[in-house]
């Protein structure tokens, strides 16, 4: 992640369409599921802490965060979310069974060959038994943009690559959906048709200042989403996927 970036996201992550709208859509797949009294939990790949704050404030859990990015743990600081430090997924400077939950939102896509498979054993190994684990990925190539470029993305996913993975280091499926359904087509037309036609390099696609009325509409499709989801509906095509799982015992 770009300085660049990361500031264009810390001055968006509170009114920006997507965000606002991606965290509605979090809490509606999880708001059923998470028990009360979870202690404490690990944002890994943090960013600028928002996520982990809300975190906080929604359920109570007490709230880690690991980023790569001196910058972003900067940003952290700046959220006063202060129980944020730099290291890398990969290797997690916790102990075992250190926490009850782990998130890790759009992380994996970034990641080297064969990091999201190290990412889960270590995200095992650190959460205790029982422990829950909360993870968003970028889904389907065809969706790929010049913000995916700019962001440096590597991988998207589906649904079934990633349960495989999780399978393989024993985590146990609870409950799995895309996300970001219906925008998809417009998307597909803007990034395969449009962005190919006019030749637009790689760029930010959350520095740009929406109208509030377009900014609005936007985010509605997401709450959209968010209801369908917390009803107990699936969609099975979208943007993004997210997946929640448990470490058996």
């Amino acid at each position: 992640m770009t300085p660049e970036e990361l500031h264009n996201i810390y001055q968006a992550e509170s009114d920006f369409w997507w965000y606002e709208g991606m965290r509605a859509i979090t809490w509606a797949l999880l708001d059923r599921l998470l028990p009360p009294g979870l202690a404490c939990g690990l944002d890994a790949g943090c960013g600028t802490g928002m996520n982990a704050r809300e975190f906080e404030r929604r359920y109570g859990i007490r709230m880690y965060g690991v980023d790569l990015a001196l910058l972003g743990i900067q940003y952290c600081k700046k959220r006063t979310f202060d129980r944020a430090a730099v290291a890398s997924v990969l290797t997690l400077p916790f102990a075992d069974h250190s926490f009850d939950l782990v998130s890790s939102l759009d992380v994996f896509p970034v990641l080297p060959p064969g990091g999201d498979e190290q990412a889960l054993r270590e995200f095992r190994r650190v959460l205790r038994p029982g422990g829950w684990l909360v993870l968003r990925v970028a889904a389907f190539h065809a969706l790929r943009s010049r913000h995916s470029q700019y962001v440096a993305e590597r991988h998207r996913y589906r649904v079934g690559e990633l349960l495989r993975k999780l399978a393989a280091v024993d985590f146990r499926l609870v409950r799995w959906t895309y996300a970001n359904s219906l925008l998809s087509p417009i998307a597909w037309l803007k990034f395969r048709i449009w962005e190919n036609l006019t030749r637009q390099e790689p760029q930010s696609g959350v520095a740009v200042t929406l109208p509030m009325s377009l900014n609005r509409l936007l985010l509605a499709a997401l709450q959209s989403e968010a209801a369908l989801i917390r009803s107990g509906f699936r969609l099975a095509f979208g943007q993004s996927l997210m997946v929640v799982a448990r470490k058996p015992g």
